[in-house]
């Protein structure tokens, strides 16, 4: 398996404005996309997304990537989490074909540890469906005691694998069961203790657990209105109809892959990781009468490292490609992709639908400038960010365990020695413990929480209202600071937020940390809880 059938996914909503450009740069961008996608095509290479961010992997769920996690275990600084969900939406009453672990579709999640953008560690889950009885239209033919309880009719299996560069492969989970779904009290009594705690598996000092999961990103999908955030007066907010915030993703399941590994495992050197997940399918399907056949090589058809990078930067004509490359090529590809990192579509739709001055605008037209094949001459805070991790061009105060610490200019938050741009979560492994805050902020590194994203990204954080403030500059003046004439607004925190401050169900405490998978009997689709603000 070569290393192009693994690469990252994004987050990002289109660009629009961005064409607003003349028209000879957009035939410019026309006709380097189309030589980008002709490469792509000509190296196999496919296209996928998550959380339906990019048009082709919107029509394959069961491949689609929708987030990836890592943080440091708060309570024990030696070991890191991993983790990546799968397949959007799920519904949890979806029977009577659930939800599972797909077969012809693999998924991984990869670690960089030298910053060169290619994986050095690579987690590769396969699965496979035994039906007990095909007689009968039951997913259970009784209520479910055990992952291997005999009533469990159609079980998913599943075989996890260590590949690293140096071409070792380490068999983790031997086609063992995963979970079934969460159905309600008569078919999955006792769903936590007696289900998903009874498939949590461990190799060594590696402790695993794969199977459905509660959706633990939290949004108000109406942002895509025109960048409307409910809860706001109007024209953030909306002037008619429901003006109240609700979490989309409420009463909603995914497939999660979760991971618990020594730091020392994985770190060589430098302390700095980057992670990302993708999956792939057999390039060649064939249908016939009740079957499908799938063959010929290994394609990467998802990507995911940063949250909402697909979604709301990468254009709408580079999504499935971008989809379909592995990190080590963003920077070959980054002429097609500069303006949309360096002058983020959200941010001219920030200035321009609300007023959100912007770093790096000198003629006040809401884009900032940039010098096209220069990388890192628009948006440098941006680029940080996404491409490199960051290092603090002026001194920084986060909060401790132990009391406020000034960090001084020039501090490495998580860039590697020798990195080479890439997306994908970087996390600086020697930032925990004590170093965390004490009451840790939803708004991670924004809030004055250096163990909070995007050094890493844990559940509880706010990756939406990071990401607004961010592109409203409000680390520009930490990261970037060339443009000593902006000054962001704090009054925007409380601006730029879609109110949907936390999930609507409880994370674990413990391993496997994601919530337990919502339950067809009690779920529902929609946080009734508002922030502090909002409440009478």
């Amino acid at each position: 398996m070569n290393e192009n059938t693994r690469s990252v996914t994004r987050r990002t909503v289109a660009r629009p404005l961005a064409l607003h450009r003349s028209g000879k740069n957009f035939i410019i961008f026309l006709a380097l996309a189309i030589m980008l996608v002709a490469v792509l095509l000509a190296s196999n290479w496919a296209a996928a997304s998550s959380h339906r961010e990019a048009p082709l992997i919107s029509t394959d769920p069961a491949a689609d990537n929708t987030d990836t996690y890592v943080f440091i275990r708060p309570d024990d600084p030696s070991k890191i989490v991993l983790i990546a969900s799968w397949i959007p939406l799920e519904a949890p009453e979806g029977g009577p074909n659930y939800y599972e672990w797909t077969e012809n579709v693999f998924y991984y999640i990869h670690v960089d540890n030298d910053g060169d953008a290619v994986a050095d560690y690579s987690y590769e889950l396969s699965s496979r469906i035994e039906v007990n009885n095909p007689a009968t239209f039951l997913y259970n033919t009784g209520p479910l005691s055990s992952p291997d309880d005999p009533d469990w009719n159609r079980r998913n299996y599943y075989t996890l694998v260590e590949h690293t560069e140096a071409g070792a492969s380490t068999v983790l989970v031997d086609d063992q069961l995963a979970p079934p779904v969460n159905i309600g009290s008569k078919s999955t009594p006792n769903y936590e203790t007696a289900l998903q705690d009874a498939a949590i598996y461990t190799h060594d000092d590696i402790t695993i657990y794969a199977g459905q999961t509660d959706d633990a990103f939290f949004v108000d999908l109406q942002v895509f209105d025109l960048l409307t955030l409910r809860g706001q007066p109007p024209p953030i907010g909306y002037s008619e109809g429901s003006n109240r915030p609700v979490d989309s993703l409420s009463g909603f399941n995914v497939h999660s892959l979760v991971l618990e590994i020594p730091v020392t495992h994985l770190v060589d050197g430098d302390p700095v990781l980057g992670v990302w997940s993708t999956s792939e399918r057999y390039s060649m399907r064939v249908l016939s009468a009740g079957a499908e056949e799938h063959s010929g090589d290994l394609v990467q058809v998802s990507r995911l490292g940063m949250p909402l990078v697909n979604e709301v930067v990468i254009p709408m004509g580079l999504k499935d490609v971008f989809n379909g490359i592995p990190p080590s090529e963003d920077l070959n590809a980054y002429s097609l992709l500069q303006e949309s990192v360096e002058d983020p579509e959200v941010g001219n739709l920030l200035c321009l639908l609300y007023g959100v001055p912007l770093p790096g605008d000198s003629d006040d037209d809401c884009d900032t400038e940039y010098t096209p094949t220069s990388p890192r001459t628009g948006r440098g805070d941006i680029f940080d960010i996404f491409l490199t991790g960051m290092v603090l061009a002026n001194p920084f105060t986060i909060q401790t365990a132990n009391g406020p610490v000034e960090l001084p200019a020039g501090f490495n938050v998580n860039r590697p020695a020798d990195v080479r741009p890439a997306e994908m979560i970087r996390i600086n492994t020697e930032i925990s413990g004590d170093l965390c805050s004490r009451r840790p902020s939803r708004l991670g590194i924004l809030g004055g929480d250096a163990c909070g994203f995007p050094n890493g990204r844990r559940l509880m954080d706010d990756v939406v209202d990071i990401s607004l403030l961010a592109v409203a500059g409000a680390a520009y003046e930490v990261l970037d600071d060339r443009d000593d004439s902006f000054t962001f607004d704090p009054a925007l925190v409380d601006v730029l937020s879609d109110n949907v401050w936390k999930n609507d169900v409880s994370f674990q405490q413990d391993f496997p940390y994601m919530g337990v998978a919502q339950s067809g009997q009690e779920h529902f689709h929609q946080n009734g809880s508002r922030p502090p603000h909002m409440r009478k």
